[in-house]
Parts: structure tokens; sequence; C-alpha cells
């Protein structure tokens, strides 16, 4: 019997779950934990040594469920994590400690799934798994595009992946990779923006990670809208892995491993060189016209643990291009304005050195040095089109060749003084520097204008505290308090932040969150200095403030069954300084910026406007089980601002609702003679937005200046048609021993259906032209890893 039993184990594709169980709150080891393998038939167990390590060899691939227990500590549960032929599982498991002791080895209370990995969070959290990334349909493998199927989240448009949540610009987003503050991480960004075509932060090198969308914890401090706090896998410090890709976002390859396995250090290097050209000549339309997006990105992380802690080093750094030469026949694009050859390509690279030290059993402190630096080039060159179509040339419009960063030095402490009470504190100095070069051609003047020219320096700097109190198991609350000086117009800000959670039954919570946020406007506004006729120079907005917004949150979550959930949240912001014109552009606030390249601003701007945005948000959402899995999402909301006058209008971003739709199924199939698994994996997903707000053309005005000039007393006043779309992704994935492939198509708008972008007037033919979104597009993908 033993021998056929073998027999039956070796014809099994096999792999190793391995990992560490560690306190949530003081990150030490937890020796004795038990770790239970729920999956297996029977289920097989073990004990964690004395550095808080597990290991399970030989487990069959597929889908496993892990039950973690230690006296003391509320257990985990780590449900449906996938176990591939060519791929160790390692974990990194969290528990936290109880509140109330009790006399037994048996921990009630399971971990709920819902909960972020940041406990400080009381509101308006969730985790996310870099396999949902994966995996959702329309996510293009992005993070940002995939957040879009949460609830109170939606996209500024097809071509890009800004974010709108809870009706703010995409400019109030922080992303934080590590615990730094990084800057935009994609490619064809610019300056004070958050989003791009394509992102550099490739989620095969991500780690679970958090996604907040209000009142976030005192920790969190420069942004208004939402919060990506992101990390970076390690290599594996045992075995070398390699992956290779074919994909949307390029060609890929990837390499991890260890660098001393005594010591336990790892290396994790990722490159990828854009595809984009190989669909371009396969006749797909992905929104740039005839002009092919051009780039490529490196991420790496270096991971060093002793006995005292670890040393990191990470990073990320890309390169983009592009030419929109509508002079020689390219067709309109979301991108380039009409009569305008653009060349536009940025550079951005992000560096961190990371200590990770323990002081006690119960503390630890967390480093950082970093620096990163964006460089933006455009060139715009005008045209007009003659009788017979031929373009001709009208002269140089526009060049930049600008750069900008920033210094940062951070420090994190965190103490756990006893199971009720934790304590964060920390400190973020940011040297911010600048090269500012941009001039345009001056048709009045007849001659170059510089608009920037700007070379220097300022600093920023945040300071928090925060507390973590447990009544009991049933009732927590988060406290804390965050500063942000800004030492260019030396402005100040005390932002108080509050959360609280109670369990009123088992599977019931209701949560209550506040916060006072902040954040500096982009850079440049202060920078940009207008050229009078005789070339006089003046410097404006210096003495523009960080805006800033309250938070309130009030939340329900329900757990349904184990796998199963609803929530329902009601949020109210107020925003005030706002920078508003004080001067002829009456309509101008600062909170319509950053759902395109560059933010648009006024020579005479001042923090006296105003905004508010409210509304109510339903998921419905069943986890992984059995194969399938669904989220659903709701989502009622208004944004208004005030401009300088007090009058009030809809913002850009004002859209009023989004659903979302996305459910998936995955099926394993039984195993060929040739000893291989096969998978195949189906998820749809259909999206329904607001229509997008717009600005009226004012048609008379228009031509009797022949250019086309909108009605800004009708400001955002009009809505286009509601947005929609199918997205279907289709999966097959074979696994051997030591390889496993990967075919997929994620076909975004299944039904080819026309979403309109804008329109354009043209004034000598009192005619508009319509400009859509992205068509049927399918995206292949190739995956091998080894």
């Amino acid at each position: 019997m033993l021998g056929t039993a073998l027999l039956s184990r070796s014809q099994n594709l096999t792999q190793t779950i391995r990992g560490t169980v560690i306190d949530k709150d003081t990150r030490m080891p937890l020796m004795g934990a038990s770790v239970l393998v729920r999956s297996m038939e029977p289920q097989i167990g073990t004990i964690t040594d004395e550095n808080g390590s597990f290991r399970f060899d030989g487990l069959p691939i597929g889908r496993h469920t892990l039950l973690v227990e230690f006296i003391g500590y509320n257990e985990a549960l780590l449900s449906n994590l996938e176990l591939t032929s060519t791929r160790e599982l390692t974990l990194q498991v969290l528990l936290e400690e109880k509140v109330l002791q009790m006399n037994t080895a048996v921990v009630v209370g399971r971990k709920d799934k819902t909960s972020t990995i940041n406990s400080s969070i009381s509101v308006s959290g969730r985790t996310f798994s870099i396999e949902e990334s994966q995996r959702y349909a329309g996510s293009r493998g992005d993070v940002a595009r995939m957040a879009q199927n949460f609830a109170g989240v939606q996209g500024s448009d097809d071509s890009r992946n800004d974010i709108v949540v809870r009706g703010n610009s995409p400019t109030g987003v922080l992303y934080r990779l590590e615990g730094v503050d990084i800057p935009n991480p994609n490619h064809f960004a610019s300056a004070g923006t958050t989003g791009g075509p394509v992102s550099m932060l490739n989620n095969n090198v991500l780690e679970n990670s958090d996604f907040i969308s209000g009142a976030f914890p005192a920790e969190y401090g420069n942004g208004v809208a939402a919060v990506f706090d992101l990390g970076l896998r390690k290599g594996n410090n045992e075995t070398h892995e390699f992956l290779g890709q074919i994909g949307f976002a390029g060609f890929e390859a990837m390499a991890e491993g260890p660098i001393n396995k005594k010591k336990q250090s790892s290396y994790l290097v990722n490159a990828r060189y854009s595809t984009l050209k190989a669909f371009s000549i396969m006749g797909l339309d992905f929104g740039t016209g005839t002009a092919v997006p051009d780039y490529y990105d490196l991420t790496f992380n270096l991971n060093f643990p002793d006995k005292k802690g670890a040393w990191s080093m990470f990073g990320i750094g890309g390169n983009s291009n592009i030419a929109f030469i509508q002079s020689s026949g390219d067709s309109e694009n979301l991108y380039s304005d009409q009569g305008e050859d653009l060349t536009y390509g940025t550079a951005t690279g992000f560096v961190a050195i990371q200590r990770f030290q323990r002081l006690s059993k119960n503390s630890f402190l967390k480093l950082m040095l970093a620096t990163d630096a964006g460089q933006v080039r455009t060139v715009v060159d005008t045209f007009v089109m003659n009788d017979q179509e031929i373009a001709i040339d009208q002269g140089p419009r526009y060049r930049n060749r600008s750069y900008d960063g920033k210094n940062a030095f951070v420090v994190n402490y965190q103490n756990k003084l006893n199971a009720a009470n934790t304590i964060k504190a920390g400190t973020r100095v940011y040297r911010h520097f600048f090269n500012l070069t941009d001039s345009a051609f001056s048709g009045s003047y007849n001659r170059w204008v510089r608009l920037t020219d700007y070379r220097g320096s300022t600093y920023s700097m945040q300071v928090f505290g925060q507390w973590q109190h447990k009544f009991s198991e049933r009732l927590s609350m988060n406290t804390g308090m965050n500063t942000l000086l800004f030492t260019l117009n030396n402005s100040f800000s005390v932002e108080p932040r509050f959360g609280l959670v109670y369990k009123v039954m088992k599977e019931t919570s209701v949560n209550i969150g506040y916060g006072l946020h902040s954040q500096i406007p982009a850079f440049r506004i202060y920078f940009f200095e207008p050229e009078d006729e005789a070339g006089n120079r003046r410097s404006i907005n210096q003495d523009v403030k960080p805006y800033k917004s309250h938070h309130f949150v009030l939340g329900v979550n329900q757990r349904t069954g184990e796998h199963s959930r609803v929530k329902v949240e009601a949020y109210y912001q107020h925003l005030f300084d706002v920078p508003v014109d004080a001067g002829s552009e009456t309509y101008y606030s600062y909170l319509n910026q950053g759902a395109d390249f560059g933010i648009e601003f006024t020579e005479n701007l001042v923090n006296s406007g105003t905004g508010r945005n409210y509304g109510i948000e339903l998921t419905a959402e069943r986890f992984l089980h059995k194969g399938f899995y669904y989220l659903n999402t709701l989502s009622l909301y208004r944004a208004f601002y005030t401009d300088i006058n007090g009058n009030e209008h809809p913002t850009a971003f004002d859209n009023r609702y989004a659903l979302n739709l996305l459910a998936g199924k995955e099926f394993w199939l039984k195993k060929d003679t040739k000893a291989k698994q096969k998978s195949f994996t189906a998820d749809l997903r259909y999206m329904l937005n607001g229509g997008r707000r717009y600005t009226p053309v004012n048609e008379e005005l228009s031509r009797e200046k022949q250019e086309e000039i909108l009605d800004w007393s009708q400001i955002f006043s009009k809505t286009r048609d509601p947005y929609y779309r199918f997205d279907l992704r289709i999966a097959f994935k074979v696994q051997s021993k030591k390889v496993t492939q990967e075919w997929g198509v994620d076909i975004q708008n299944l039904t080819n259906h026309q979403n309109l972008f804008r329109t354009v007037y043209n004034p000598r033919t009192n005619e508009y032209s319509e400009i859509y979104q992205t068509g049927l597009l399918p995206i292949m993908l190739y995956r091998i890893t080894f």
C-alpha cells in the first residue's frame, strides 16, 4: 500500500509552500505557531521553529487553504492560494494579538479577508492581491485599472489609468512604495499628475497591498483623494526562478533567487520593453492614432536580512517616447490638438535604501533614504491644411525640457506597548529640486517667450503620531495627528485623524472615520514666470498654500457567508483653501485639474475656493471559492466646486454614478498522460459610468476669432452620453514539472461600443468632429515561468 501511494504521488506535480509567522505589530517571529493545510485530505500540519518559519514540501499544485493559529492570537485563514509547479509559494503571515487572553489553545475570531494589511485603517480600506490585478478583465495587469472595480473608483478615460475616487481629481492620489512616497509611476507621465497610458508598476514584482479611498490614517500625508500603499516582493532566497512574458505592457523578463543562501539574502530584477509596435502592425487601435508609443522600464529589489533586522535596496526606472505627426496624415487622437504635431517623451527614476531595525521584542524602527527624478521632453509645431488637404507649416509653437525630483529621509517607529495599545510615530523630510525650462512662440511679440526658467529647491516635512487602542475584541480605535510644513511660503497645517471599528455581532461591523487632509498643488504653478513685451518677467502664485479636505465616513460591513460579504459606505468631503483664479478667469478651480497631460493654471491663484463631494457606495462580493468569485459595486455621488465669486458648479469629475459587475470562474482539467496539469479561467466585466462633464462651445465668438472658444459661463454644465463597455478575459495554463506556460487574451470593449471622448469644433465650417475612446481591443498574453 505504501509503495502504491508513493508511486501515485510521484506522478503528481508538486511544489513547496513555506514562510514565516510574525506578530502583526512588532514583526517578531512567533515560535510554536500551528500551520495547517486544510485543503489536503487528510489535513497535514506543522509547527513554526525559533525563527517563526514553516515549510511544506511535496504539496500537489492547485489551490490551497492554510489555517495559522497561535495561543493568545487571532487565527489567520489564507484561502485559495495558488501553487504552481515552477514557483515556490513563500508567505509572510501576520497574526494579531488578542486583547483578552484565554486559558485555551483554541482561538476564536478568524481573520477577515476584507481587512487591510495596515491595521491602522478603520474605514474605506481594501487589500488587493496581485493575482487580482492579473486576472480581472480589463485591468491589463495594471493596479490602477484594477482598482476601477472598487466602489467609489472610476477611470477618467480609456487611454490613461488616472483614477477618479469619490469625485476627487486624480491629482489627489498618493502612491507609496515600501513606505516611501514615489512620483507618478507611469510612462508618459507629466509633473503634477498621477496617471498615464502604461504603468511602470509591474504586478509581477508587487506583493499584496492596500488601497484606501478616504479618511486615511495619520501616517499618510500630502494627499486628499486616495492612497495606494504598495509593497515589493522579495526574491526567492533558496531557489533561482525565472519568468518571460509578452503582453500589452511589453516584452518582459524577470529573474529572482538567492544571493547568499546561508544569510538568506535575495535579488529580484524585472525588465520590460514596449510591444505596442507589434500591436500596431496587426492593425489594432489603442487610442493613439498612427503614433506608436515606445518605452522600457526596470524594477529591482535586493534584500539582506541579519539577526537584528534587514537592509534592502529597491528602485524603478523607465523611459518613454511618442510622436503625433498629424501633418503627415495621422488621424486625430486623444492627445494632440487640431493643427499640431506633437513629440513627447518622459523619463522617471526612483531608488531607495531601507534599514529595518528591531529595537526590542515589541518595537522596531525603519530608516529610509530615497531619491527620485522625472524629466519631460515636449516639442509642438503647428500647421494648417489648405484646400487640397496639404499641410502648410506654421512654425514652432512650444518647447519644454525640464526635470524635477526630490530627496527623501524617512523615519518610522512602532511600539506595541501591550496587546491593547500600539503607537506609531515618524517624520518625512523632502528636499524638492527643480530644473524647469520651457518656452512658447508668441505671435503677438513675434518671438520666443520664456514661460519658466527656474533652478532651485525647496522643502516639505511631515511629522505624525498614531495610537491604536483596543477596548475589547469588539471595539477598537485608531487616532492620530499629521502635520505638513511647506517651506516655499512657510505654510503649515495640523491634521487630526480618527477611526472607530465596532463589531455589533460576529458577522457585522460598523466603521466610522474622520480625517483632515491637505496637499501641495503641482509645483509648476509656483515657478511659472510670464514675460511681457519688453522681456520683463515676474513671479506668480508664490503665496498659494496646500488645499485641504475634511473627510467623514460611515460604513457597515456584513459577512453573508464564509466567503461573501456586503459593504455599504456613505461619505461627505468638504474641500477648502482650494486655489481659484482671482483675475479674469473666474471660472477656474484647481479641483478640475489632473486627468490629462500636465496641469493647467492661471497667473492669479488664491486659496479662496471650496468644494464638496458626497455619496454612497455598495459592494457585494464573493471571494474566490471552488473556482468562482464575483465583485459587484455601485457608487452614487456628486462633486461640486465654488469659484472666486462663490458660484457653485459641477466639477469635471461629477459623473454622478458608476456601476461595475465582475465575475470569474476557474476550471481545473483532468491531468493528461504526460503528467501535465491544465487549467482554464474566464472573467467577464461590465462597466457603466455616468457621462463625462464638458463645457459647451461659444460658436459665435469662435467663428469671429476663428478658433474654438468655450462658453465659460456654462462650465461643466453639459454631460455626454453614459459610458459603458464589456470586457472579457480568457486564459489557459499548462503546468509541467519544470515549466509553467499561460496563454491569455483580454478583450476590452467586447461589443466595440463607441464611447464619445470629446468633440472638436471647426469655426471655418461650423461643424463638429467627434473623437471616440478605444474600441474593440484584444490584448494577447503569453507567460512562461521556470
